[in-house]
């Protein structure tokens, strides 16, 4: 439900702010008492918007990452439930997605997001409204 809080837990977690009352904790230990970097490399964040890039849906996925071969790119795109859509295409992982996304719908965007998060085998995902 909206105004429940979900984006400011995600934020918490995050740590893009610390709690002012009380405790987070994750696994028994005060989040406060962590590693910010270490934190943040175990999480994969699906944001309400996600950010697409003008380029293809293979280079979206496995953006800001090297070498990884297609069939990695496939499998988090299938735990995405993306795969099937993306099969469909004329260009398939080879489509532009436009700017911003602007060729897919809302909810193809944030699969292809999730696939992207996917791909990095988070310890931790979380999705905001995704």
């Amino acid at each position: 439900s909206s105004g429940c809080g979900k984006s400011t837990i995600v934020q918490l977690l995050e740590r893009f702010y610390d709690v002012t009352h009380g405790e987070l904790l994750l696994d028994g230990v005060d989040i406060r008492k962590l590693n910010l970097q270490w934190l943040r490399s175990r999480l994969g964040v699906v944001s309400q918007e996600p950010v697409l890039f003008d380029l293809t849906i293979a280079e979206n996925i496995s953006y800001g990452l090297e070498n990884i071969p297609m069939d990695e790119i496939v499998l988090a795109a299938t735990k995405a439930n993306i795969h099937e859509f993306i099969q469909q295409l004329p260009q398939g992982y080879e489509t532009k997605v436009g700017m911003k996304g602007s060729f897919l719908s809302g909810g193809e965007k944030q699969r292809i997001a999730i696939a992207r998060v996917l791909i990095r085998r988070p310890k931790i995902l979380l999705l905001d409204e995704a």
